[in-house]
């Protein structure tokens, strides 16, 4: 490990410690739950928002909130919420859920500051800052985030394991809240195995210069995070996408410089693997990962992780976006970049 990324590296390793700190804190979540969606106020639409990283976390718990309760939910970024309120308002009852890992990036307050005005939008803030109660109607806390950091791991991946477990809370789906609760051990295996086979993937392939990530329902929020962890630590090419929707037109990229990853879902196994073959087959290197990949990937692939729990896509959705990191981790070091110090970032964007 190079010391200019040492922050950000011992940060990935502190993700279990945020798991376990909202396993810690689930009866204050679930108050507050039970305020929120159980009370004589009902939802018809949920719009999850954030920026950047936020954004994603956005797409995947609007994934999963839909999934498990039935109820429509979209992510839309801040800036959208803020220019054009009505589009997504309108006359019906709407709890936005703003995700944020500060409460004071900007983007975030202007869009929560207009659609409060709206007397049928009701606020429930998804967060690591506590002051984010100040301008919100709600919130759920992830309490053990505080990143020194510029770049969001363990916010994001707490946030999104948060975000899940409200959605099966609400669901009715309880009994898969409790077969989770050693996420955290499990969580510490994923992510050593994941570090060595990025950096495998990395030392083997120096001449990748073009990182592809798929993923579909959750696993798509998670794969554009994916994509954004090499954009920021990496400085490099990296695009997210629909698993099938990468066929039309962006495979045209595609050579023996090019990593595609597949986050693949279990419902699109079939799909995913008839994708793989023929990326291989125009020279891109492929990892596959997922839960419970047996030898569905056998030939069709250069390398796969299999999480084996017997846990569904959203109780995995949390720790499968690990592999987006590392590789980004051991892109900046290839590179010989500062992860710690990525160019133009801040922890928060904040306009004067």
């Amino acid at each position: 490990m190079k010391k200019n990324s040492e922050l950000t590296y011992k940060e990935m390793y502190q993700q279990p410690a945020s798991f376990q700190a909202v396993n810690d804190t689930l009866d204050d979540i679930f108050k507050t739950l039970d305020q929120v969606f159980f009370g004589e106020k009902k939802y018809e639409e949920l719009i999850f928002t954030g920026c950047g990283t936020s954004l994603y976390l956005a797409q995947a718990s609007a994934a999963a909130f839909s999934s498990y309760t039935g109820i429509p939910a979209k992510g839309v970024p801040c800036s959208e919420l803020y220019y054009f309120p009505e589009t997504y308002i309108k006359d019906h009852n709407v709890l936005v859920l703003p995700i944020t890992r500060k409460s004071y990036t900007t983007e975030v307050r202007m869009a929560i500051d207009k659609v409060r005005t709206y007397p049928q939008v009701t606020t429930l803030a998804i967060t690591c800052d506590k002051d984010s109660e100040k301008y919100n109607d709600y919130y759920i806390l992830s309490p053990d985030t505080d990143e020194d950091s510029v770049i969001m791991t363990r916010s994001f991946t707490s946030m999104l394991y948060m975000a899940v477990i409200m959605a099966m809370y609400v669901g009715g789906k309880k009994e898969e809240i409790e077969q989770m609760k050693d996420y955290v051990p499990y969580s510490e295996k994923v992510l050593k195995e994941m570090d060595e086979l990025s950096k495998k993937i990395m030392d083997e392939h120096k001449n990748l210069n073009l990182f592809v990530i798929l993923g579909q329902g959750i696993y798509y929020g998670v794969a554009n995070e994916c994509m954004n962890k090499m954009k920021e630590m990496g400085l490099s090419n990296s695009e997210g996408y629909y698993d099938l929707e990468y066929r039309h037109g962006p495979m045209s990229l595609v050579d023996e410089n090019t990593l595609i990853v597949c986050l693949s879902n279990k419902a699109c196994r079939d799909g995913d693997k008839a994708l793989m073959e023929q990326m291989k087959s125009y020279g891109a290197t492929v990892a596959v990962l997922g839960g419970e990949l047996g030898d569905t990937f056998d030939g069709a692939a250069d390398y796969t992780y299999s999480m084996d729990k017997g846990w569904n896509d959203m109780q995995y959705s949390a720790i499968i976006g690990f592999v987006g990191q590392l590789l980004g981790y051991y892109i900046a070091e290839s590179k010989g970049l500062d992860a710690d110090s990525p160019r133009h970032l801040t922890q928060a964007i904040v306009l004067k």
